[in-house]
């Protein structure tokens, strides 16, 4: 009797267990001649606004449903960066650019799109990610965020040339 209740317990507490989740700090850019905004995401339930355009820089948050959070876990969690860090189309000087920074621990993975070049899959999270922001309402905060880092791969420095 106590090998199956010691079965028993063991057993439940090993399939109760799930891993835990990965805490990621994520941020996602969206620019086109419409829009400009970046999306903070770092594992809680909470999704932060900073919105660019037209010029100022405005901070607002909103909460995410279980669904949403689970949604942008997951994806976090399986799309594979490439290593080619930007794809663009050089073609097309207007046009819509995603770009995308995870930080999970020390590791650090970055990836620009542009002009419909680039991994499809990125392309299908950006608008997963644009339809989770226009299904809420968010909620303005005075609040800055570091975007030094982001910017980098936005914004490369400009290099002036003499003539």
């Amino acid at each position: 009797m106590k090998i199956y209740l010691i079965a028993a317990i063991l057993l439940i507490s090993l399939t109760g267990c799930k891993s835990p989740k990965k805490k990621f700090d994520f941020t996602f850019y969206k620019w086109n001649i419409h829009e400009s905004y970046y999306l903070k995401f770092n594992s809680s339930d909470t999704l932060y606004l900073i919105n660019t355009y037209p010029l100022e820089e405005e901070t607002s948050f909103t909460i995410l449903n279980s669904e949403e959070k689970e949604r942008i876990q997951n994806a976090l969690e399986t799309i594979p960066f490439p290593k080619e860090k930007e794809f663009s189309n050089s073609l097309i000087e207007d046009g819509e650019t995603n770009a995308f920074y995870l930080k999970d621990g020390e590791k650090k993975q970055q990836l620009l799109i542009h002009g419909h070049k680039g991994p499809n899959q990125f392309w299908l999270f950006g608008k997963t990610l644009k339809a989770i922001k226009n299904q809420h309402s968010f909620i303005k905060i005075n609040k800055k965020f570091d975007l030094n880092d982001f910017e980098k791969i936005v914004a490369p420095p400009v290099l002036f040339i003499e003539k």
